[in-house]
C-alpha cells in the first residue's frame, strides 16, 4: 500500500482510495476518474475567469456590510456545473449582508493565498465563512485546514454535497454538511455527497444533514448532485445559518442605509423572520 503524498490528498487522493473499494471492473475505471479528478483543479470552462476576490474589500461592501467578516463560495466541477454557487454569493451580500465573492474549483490554491496574504497585512478581519459545492467543498476543507496552520479560524464551513471531503481541521468553529444520499451509487466516488467527520469534535460542532431524511421544511425528492446547489431550500438554509453564526453589527441602522443599498432595520427583521433557523439542528455535544 503506497503513502499519498500531500499533493494527491485532493480529489485525485480520494479518489484512489475509494478505488482500493471497487471490484476488477470498477478498477478498470481508475484511469477516467482519476483524469476528472484532476481536470476540475486545472481548468475552469465557466466563462467567468479569475475570481474577483479583491471586491469584497471594496469600501462598497465592506462600509455598507449589516455583518463583520467575508464569506467565499467555490463552485465545483469545471466551474460550470455550480451556477447556484455564485447566485449564493449573490445573496449572501445582498441579503445577509455580508461581503462574499465565488470562485472556480481551479482556485483553491489562488483563495487561501489571498486569504493569508489579506489577513496578515490586516485587511480582512472579523468572521471568516467558506463555502463549497461537490469537489469545491472538499476543496473549502482544504484551504481551510491549511489556514489553520497559521492560526486563521474559520467561524463556519458549508459543504453542499462534498464529494471526497477529508476531515474537518480543528480550527473551523462550525461545520454544516448539507448532502442528500444516493444509496445505489454512492460507492463510487464522484457526482455523490457524504457525510463528514471532524478531525477533533471538541474543537469543532459538525452537524451532517442528508436531505433524503431529514425534515428540513421543503421539497427534497427531486434534489441531486447536479441541482442540489441552486436549490432555493438549500439557499434559504445556508442564509440562516450564517445569520446564526454572525450576528450583525451593533451600529447596524447607518450601516444598513450606506447608499440604500441594504434594507433598514424594520426590513431587514422582516426578511430574518421569513428564514427557517430551525430547520438547522444544532451540533450534538
Amino acid at each position: 500500500m503506497r503513502i499519498l503524498t500531500e499533493r494527491e490528498t485532493g480529489a485525485t487522493g480520494g479518489i484512489i482510495m475509494a478505488l482500493n473499494g471497487l471490484s476488477r471492473t470498477g478498477r478498470r475505471l481508475g484511469p477516467l476518474l482519476v483524469a476528472l479528478s484532476i481536470l476540475p483543479g486545472c481548468v475552469d470552462l465557466s466563462g467567468h475567469g479569475p475570481a474577483r476576490l479583491w471586491a469584497t474589500l471594496r469600501p462598497r461592501q465592506t462600509v455598507a456590510a449589516l455583518r463583520p467578516g467575508h464569506a467565499y463560495c467555490m463552485r465545483g466541477f469545471l466551474g460550470i456545473f455550480s451556477t447556484g454557487i455564485d447566485q449564493l454569493a449573490r445573496q449572501l451580500r445582498r441579503d445577509d449582508g455580508i461581503p462574499a465573492a465565488s470562485c472556480a474549483d481551479s482556485e483553491p490554491h489562488r483563495l487561501y493565498r489571498f486569504l493569508l496574504r489579506e489577513y496578515r497585512a490586516g485587511r480582512l478581519r472579523g468572521p471568516l465563512v467558506l463555502i463549497g459545492h461537490s469537489w469545491g467543498a472538499d476543496d473549502q476543507i482544504r484551504v481551510a485546514r491549511r489556514l489553520g496552520r497559521h492560526g486563521i479560524s474559520v467561524r463556519l464551513l458549508v459543504a453542499i454535497d462534498p464529494v471526497t471531503p477529508p476531515e474537518i481541521p480543528p480550527n473551523v468553529e462550525r461545520c454544516i454538511d448539507i448532502y442528500k444520499s444516493h444509496p445505489l451509487t454512492d460507492f463510487l466516488p464522484f457526482w455523490r455527497g457524504v457525510p463528514a467527520r471532524a478531525k477533533n469534535p471538541r474543537r469543532t460542532k459538525l452537524t451532517n444533514i442528508n436531505l433524503r431524511y431529514a425534515n428540513v421544511g421543503f421539497p427534497t425528492a427531486g434534489i441531486n448532485h447536479i441541482n442540489i446547489e441552486k436549490n432555493p431550500g438549500v439557499h434559504r438554509m445556508i442564509l440562516a445559518l450564517v445569520q446564526r453564526c454572525i450576528p450583525v453589527y451593533a451600529d447596524l441602522p447607518p450601516r444598513a442605509s450606506c447608499g440604500g443599498r441594504f434594507p433598514a432595520r424594520q426590513a431587514y427583521a422582516e426578511h430574518a423572520s421569513s428564514l427557517k433557523l430551525s430547520a438547522i439542528p444544532e451540533a450534538k455535544k
